[in-house]
């Protein structure tokens, strides 16, 4: 009969190491346009080489944060951040109904999002605060 008593502690242990160690880490920063907080936007931070962004955050009043959880991976990033033009109420109204219309006008020059200039490197164990100040 095979001893597995013995193998649960050790599984346990190498379980219990490998929980949350994914290598991940929070990110977090601030972004300002024209010297102000930016009012409301999106951060997304895409890994080099690859096309879809590896994670991203809201951006409230300036104040943006990628948990742990949802965190990146160590490694060099590009940064994209897009702040849409707030449709009106009106504007809203006069569309047809069931259609959303256009998409909203990007308020933020294009090297900042589509063609962006913005670079960030994570770090494992660092702190991975990133600021940001658009002209």
């Amino acid at each position: 009969m095979p001893q597995y008593y013995m193998i649960l502690p050790v599984a346990a242990v190498f379980l219990a190491a490998g929980c949350g160690g994914d290598g991940r880490s929070k990110v977090h920063g601030f972004v300002k346009h024209q010297g102000k907080p930016l009012k409301a936007g999106v951060i997304s931070f895409i890994e080099e080489g690859a096309i879809a962004p590896s994670g991203g955050s809201a951006i409230i009043d300036g104040r943006y944060e990628v948990p742990a959880e949802a965190g990146l991976k160590p490694g060099k990033y590009a940064v994209a951040i897009s702040a849409p033009e707030n449709k009106s109420k009106a504007a809203a109204e006069q569309a047809m109904p069931g259609m959303s219309g256009p998409p909203p006008k990007e308020t933020l020059p294009a090297k900042y999002n589509s063609k962006t200039e913005l670079r960030a490197e994570v770090k494992a164990g660092a702190k991975n605060e990133f600021d940001f100040d658009l002209q």
